[in-house]
């Protein structure tokens, strides 16, 4: 969960608010592509305490894009997928420098705070008649 400014965890679901505020595009990607449910769902057909669990679940595990990210590695990657990656290369020293950990993260073209402006000013600007 995320951390308030004097380090403290912040509880259930107004953690989960501040994951999604922080991390959305990836929090929407992972309950999409993960569990199958969006984050226009919350409150609906998702409720927020299977939400919470859903989310945390995701941040734990590094084979999901949420997970990577906060792990810090470049991209999502199961054990599965590391063995099978590590295998097919066959060199041990080989396969360590293309580990998710290893590996630099991709430079992203806008910040998140920039990224939360652009979705504020869409969100505005879209009218539907």
């Amino acid at each position: 969960m995320p951390r308030t400014r004097a380090g403290a965890r912040l509880p259930g679901i107004l953690g989960v608010a501040q994951l999604i505020r922080e991390h959305r595009p990836l929090v929407a990607r992972t309950l999409r592509e993960t569990f199958g449910v969006g984050l226009s769902d919350l409150g609906g057909a998702l409720r927020w305490g299977e939400a919470r669990l859903l989310i945390e679940a995701a941040a734990g595990d590094p084979g999901t894009a949420l997970g990577a990210e906060l792990a810090g590695w470049a991209y999502p990657a199961s054990i599965r997928d590391l063995i099978s990656l590590t295998a097919q290369i066959g060199d041990p020293k080989a396969s360590k420098r293309v580990m998710p950990w290893a590996l630099q993260r991709p430079a992203t073209a806008a910040t998140s705070d920039e990224v939360a402006v652009a979705q504020a000013q869409l969100e505005d600007e879209i009218v539907f008649t």
